[in-house]
């Protein structure tokens, strides 16, 4: 039962025609041990099956709001989050799944402030059929670290740490309605929000160490689509380069917008325009050219069929490894009756 004497916690989910994934959010979303949370689905767009599919739970948390036309997860958000009644917002994409006690667990790191901005941020599994969980995103920020390196310039590696995701923000009313998410923009939602939110002076954030809900990666998805648009990513960095510093800028460019480009005529001269910036936008470490070497080398849809077998063959050897190592276990002794 919903306990009043509770901040209230509105959960924001923006669907469109993913009847079946959105109701398994809408219930994990319900399903919390915090007693205090309302849900508002925010269906973008004509979509009669979905609104259907929610209404069929009759529920009184739930509030459905059909809109009339598709207008883009960042504005169905940003409806959500002003139709939403609680104090605090947190938000669910329709294919991910929170773990029971998520809420509860995020609101405890928050329970004796009074600010008017704060985040609240968790790490995640996940979780691709026929392979163990992946724990995201690899490390928590560190003290004084600015975000924008955080998220893209590494020491250590190449690969960034990825960062916290849209399922795993609980923030004040307060703050989504003074950063709201930017509208019509066609990639990387979660970064330009992240970004903005923790450049505001305001903003109270903790990350939790914990991960406290499932993102499904469906390896049936096409890929090579939604990775082959360098020229969006390029075009979102340079609209956001004052949230960036140098060497998160340069090192954006090449583990982004040249990990990201597929084509073939025109590669040299794209690869050459983006050393260019690069260069003039600081100095370039080693690691930093042999990266773009890599990414020249090997474009998208090379990776993929290079990696689609090594995986196949992993998968393949670790079940082998656990038939061999099942048929050697020694067999239990049963307890005999009588």
């Amino acid at each position: 039962m919903p306990d009043s004497t509770l901040p209230l916690i509105t959960a924001v989910i923006p669907t469109r025609r993913r009847a079946g994934l959105v109701l398994r959010a809408v219930r994990s979303a319900l399903g919390q041990t915090y007693p205090n949370v309302e849900v508002v689905v925010v269906v973008d767009g004509p979509d009669a099956e979905t609104v259907e599919t929610l209404q069929g739970l009759a529920e009184s948390r739930l509030r459905v709001i059909a809109l009339a036309e598709n207008v883009g997860g960042s504005k169905a958000r940003n409806i959500g989050v002003r139709e939403a009644q609680g104090r605090w917002i947190a938000l669910l994409d329709d294919d991910d799944q929170w773990m029971p006690e998520k809420l509860a667990k995020q609101m405890a790191t928050m329970a004796h402030t009074d600010a008017r901005h704060c985040l609240v941020t968790c790490r995640r599994l996940e979780r691709q059929p026929g392979q163990p969980d992946n724990l995201a995103p690899r490390r928590l920020p560190r003290a004084g670290e600015d975000v924008s390196e955080y998220l893209f310039y590494s020491e250590d590696s190449n690969k960034h740490t990825s960062g916290p995701q849209t399922s795993g923000f609980l923030g004040t009313r307060e703050l989504f309605l003074e950063v709201p998410f930017s509208e019509g923009l066609k990639c990387h939602q979660d970064w330009d929000w992240y970004l903005r939110a923790m450049h505001n002076r305001e903003t109270v954030a903790v990350a939790m160490d914990e991960p406290l809900y499932v993102m499904y990666v469906e390896p049936a998805r096409p890929r090579v689509t939604d990775i082959a648009r360098w020229e969006l990513s390029l075009d979102w960095v340079e609209s956001r380069k004052h949230l960036f510093t140098q060497r998160a800028f340069i090192s954006f460019l090449i583990n982004e917008c040249m990990f990201r480009c597929e084509e073939t005529s025109n590669r040299a001269r794209i690869f050459r325009k983006l050393l260019a910036l690069s260069r003039s936008s600081g100095r370039l470490r080693m690691k930093d050219l042999m990266a773009a070497m890599k990414w020249y080398m090997f474009r998208p849809s090379v990776r993929l069929r290079l990696v689609r077998p090594y995986k196949r063959l992993r998968a393949s050897l670790r079940a082998a490894a656990a038939t061999s190592h099942a048929m050697e276990a020694p067999p239990r002794e049963q307890e005999v009756q009588g």
